[in-house]
């Protein structure tokens, strides 16, 4: 049974859904990376760039964002069948156009932006400046099917695109017909708005997290929400009601975190970490990148009853499982290589492949599976719109740079015995370094016994304070003579 805890008490939003008690979803925004995803703005073309067909918007936020030929009303209302109409025919700079955020702000990339507006329903999708009709492909009744899409072509404007949902099915016309005038007034009220305002400028902001837990009842008949914030309570339960939906839904109060109160925070705590366990004693091991993220898997405690090839494709059947579950969890988007335990048999790999994409239905973003490799690699494809959750609650190390890793004591030592080694000729008869205890125990040798070699070497005395911390750094502070050095040491 699926069951949601939304965390919106705090001002850092937090929504779990779990299936059986297990996490399978993790929505978390802090209030300064909320995501943008379906805002509207009125924005300006910053810059027009024909050798890409598209232009760059200036829409408020701190990068600008990236607009598409293809995204632009004018192109896809007039685009001639070849569709290579230079995008200069459609937009220029300095114009003002309203935009919809596809995708949030990644690393150094800024937003993707379209210009055709969307409002969504849980029945009927709006889309300004496209002339297009589609209908779900999950109605039960193929004649029904039909004459929606008949009903949808009859009713629509030709700027206008329309997106009959499955929930439509058993609705009436006249159903149909006032959520479309509805639709329409809410795209016709911003029109109005933006022409009184200034670019850039925020015509609708979204509410991403009564959106997101409406889009999860809205996908399932039956099932439990607790929330903590009343007001979203009263209103998600009026929804519910409305929609004629049978979930449960009940307001937690008190001053205990409902994420404890529902067994979530032990398992939320779990996603920080590089290295998940599975359960047959395999685990995996994420690397995210700006470009890719690798995953490898490892047999770890698991050693199998059976031959090596069963028991290797057994964590192997276990790790396709979780990583469908953690990329969704941890909102791993973009180039994915998952690096498998290597198989000799090609029907083994098929089956692994069989998996992912079994359990990548389940996922709302698109998933493609390209495929292994030549070297046993299986290439993914998962769509960004938002950033991952590492990227939303983390920030680079200021001391290895968001690498992983730092200089060695030795490297460090080195570089500064080298730096010593450019003043051997100068007058001064000290130098005070600043450094940190490792690298001093590596500068001086084990008991200070290299201490003497080096201070002829250099034909100065050393003066050492120490740095705290874990950090292998040092400082030339100053030279002089002792006397002088030796006084800053009083």
């Amino acid at each position: 049974m699926k069951k949601m805890i939304a965390n919106l008490a705090s001002r850092e939003k937090r929504v779990a859904v779990l299936e059986n008690g297990v996490l399978r979803k993790l929505e978390i925004m802090p209030p300064q990376k909320r995501s943008t995803v379906g805002n509207i703005y009125l924005g300006k073309v910053t810059k027009v760039l024909p050798g890409m067909d598209a232009v760059f918007i200036d829409y408020g936020a701190e990068k600008n964002g990236f607009l598409h030929r293809d995204e632009i009303p004018s192109f896809q209302l007039t685009k001639k069948s070849d569709g290579k109409a230079s995008i200069g025919q459609f937009v220029r700079q300095g114009e003002k156009l309203l935009v919809q955020v596809t995708r949030d702000e990644t690393g150094t990339k800024g937003a993707k932006l379209t210009g055709l507006i969307e409002f969504s329903t849980e029945s009927l999708v709006y889309i300004h400046g496209i002339d297009y009709v589609g209908v779900s492909k999950k109605f039960k009744n193929d004649d029904l099917q039909k004459q929606w899409r008949e009903t949808a072509m009859l009713h629509k404007n030709p700027d206008e695109g329309l997106i009959v949902r499955t929930s439509m099915e058993n609705e009436s016309e006249s159903v149909f017909l006032d959520r479309l005038t509805g639709l329409r007034e809410l795209h016709k009220g911003l029109e109005v708005k933006a022409a009184s305002l200034k670019a850039p400028s925020l015509l609708h902001e979204r509410d991403a997290y009564l959106d997101m837990i409406i889009s999860e009842m809205s996908g399932t008949a039956t099932g439990e929400l607790a929330i903590d914030d009343f007001e979203a309570y009263r209103e998600l339960k009026k929804w519910i009601q409305e929609n004629r939906k049978e979930w449960e839904i009940s307001h937690v109060s008190g001053t205990r975190n409902i994420f404890s109160e529902w067994n979530v925070e032990a398992q939320v705590e779990k996603m920080a970490k590089k290295i998940v366990w599975l359960d047959n004693g395999g685990y995996l091991i994420f690397e995210e990148t700006e470009a890719f993220t690798v995953i490898d898997v490892n047999s770890g405690k698991f050693t199998g009853k059976v031959e090596k090839e069963a028991t290797l494709f057994a964590v192997n059947q276990a790790a396709a499982k979780e990583v469908a579950r953690q990329l969704r969890l941890r909102n791993i988007s973009g180039i994915i290589l998952i690096d498998f335990i290597n198989m000799d048999q090609s029907r083994h790999k098929q089956e692994i492949i069989e998996i992912v994409k079994k359990e990548a239905v389940r996922d709302e973003k698109r998933i493609q599976v390209i495929g292994f490799t030549e070297l046993g690699i299986l290439q993914m494809t998962r769509k960004r719109t938002s950033p991952s959750l590492s990227e939303m609650t983390t920030v680079p190390c200021p001391v290895c740079s968001g690498s992983g890793k730092i200089e060695s004591p030795e490297t460090v030592a080195f570089r500064l015995e080298r730096e010593l080694l450019e003043h051997r000729k100068t007058d001064d008869e000290a130098v005070w370094v600043e450094v940190s205890k490792a690298v001093a125990d590596v500068l001086l040798g084990e008991k200070e016994s290299y201490r003497p070699a080096l201070e002829e070497l250099i034909a100065k005395k050393i003066f050492l304070s120490f740095i705290p911390g874990l950090t292998n750094a040092y400082s030339i502070k100053r030279f002089g003579s002792i006397q002088e050095i030796g006084r800053a040491f009083e």
